[in-house]
């Protein structure tokens, strides 16, 4: 459900950033407008990225347990990691060089009360699909930091989402500021100024998610929270003399893997032990259904 539940925020934001490239191409054309021109190549980059990440969610979804013996969940980490190069080099650096470009080499702009108004709706767009993205995001974690909450899960498709569209969100921002003040003074410096701040955005951009989804993709451990149920469920069996380890990774949006090794009382025998497991497993499980691979090793 939480992975159908991405695919529709992906949807979203990829109807939503198609139009309004669409719009913005227009729009640059006529005025010549370096920062329009760098956000109608943010949004296309954008709608190009929630395709792929869209696309990871449904390779996910196939499966093939002779290659895959625990699934296709990371597959999700690649793309999305695709998603982050993309935001780098042809979000980041194309709108960077233009808005150098425009800076050497400064031109009249023309109609900009029209990039006003579109920026100005384009902003309202973008903040209802980051405010739905954030919504999901959060679930019920209110009291935790939106950056936090980034750091913590294992949806990489959402964590795209929520990149991309404050880093969207934040660079219209930039652009109708630029644009409102070459409109005040007639001076096209600070739409090249702006163009050069949205490239610079979309690069950090990149970096950050890039990041988060290299210790996804490496197999970076889960918070303590997810921990914890796995060892209570353990101490509170009476056979457990001492739960030695516990290794938890995330396998794919909202799927862990677990492999923990027990010291278990001398005095049970093995089929015991073995039904003690079982009665685990079905806790942990019930508890946090995340967790789709739980094996207990004795020590």
């Amino acid at each position: 459900m939480a992975n159908q539940d991405s695919s529709k925020t992906v949807f979203l934001a990829l109807s939503v950033n198609f139009f309004i490239g669409v719009i913005k191409s227009f729009v640059a054309f006529i005025t010549s407008s370096s920062a329009m021109f760098s956000e109608a190549v943010h949004s296309f980059v954008d709608s190009f990225n929630q395709f792929l990440l869209w696309f990871g969610i449904k390779q996910t979804k196939k499966s093939n347990p002779k290659l895959y013996p625990f699934g296709r969940g990371r597959e999700e980490y690649f793309w999305t990691l695709v998603v982050a190069v993309l935001i780098f080099t042809v979000g980041g650096l194309v709108s960077l060089e233009h808005g150098i470009e425009a800076l050497s080499h400064p031109k009249e702009l023309d109609n900009l009360y029209i990039s006003i108004t579109i920026l100005s709706i384009s902003i309202l767009l973008e903040t209802y699909v980051l405010i739905k993205a954030v919504k999901k995001l959060r679930g019920n974690k209110d009291k935790k930091s939106i950056l936090k909450l980034l750091k913590e899960s294992n949806d990489g498709p959402l964590i795209a989402i929520v990149v991309e569209d404050f880093a969207a969100t934040l660079g219209l921002i930039f652009a109708l500021v630029g644009t409102l003040l070459t409109y005040f003074t007639n001076n096209s410096i600070y739409d090249a100024i702006s163009a050069i701040s949205i490239g610079i955005l979309l690069m950090v951009s990149g970096i950050f998610l890039g990041y988060e989804m290299k210790h996804l993709i490496t197999g970076e451990t889960v918070n303590e929270d997810v921990y914890k149920v796995v060892e209570n469920a353990l101490l509170n069996e009476d056979k457990v003399k001492e739960v030695i380890s516990v290794k938890i990774v995330s396998i794919g949006t909202n799927k862990y893997l677990g492999i923990v090794k027990v010291d278990y009382l001398d005095s049970y025998t093995d089929l015991e032990i073995v039904d003690l497991n079982k009665r685990v497993q079905e806790i942990v499980k019930t508890t946090d259904s995340r967790f789709s691979h739980l094996y207990l090793i004795p020590a």
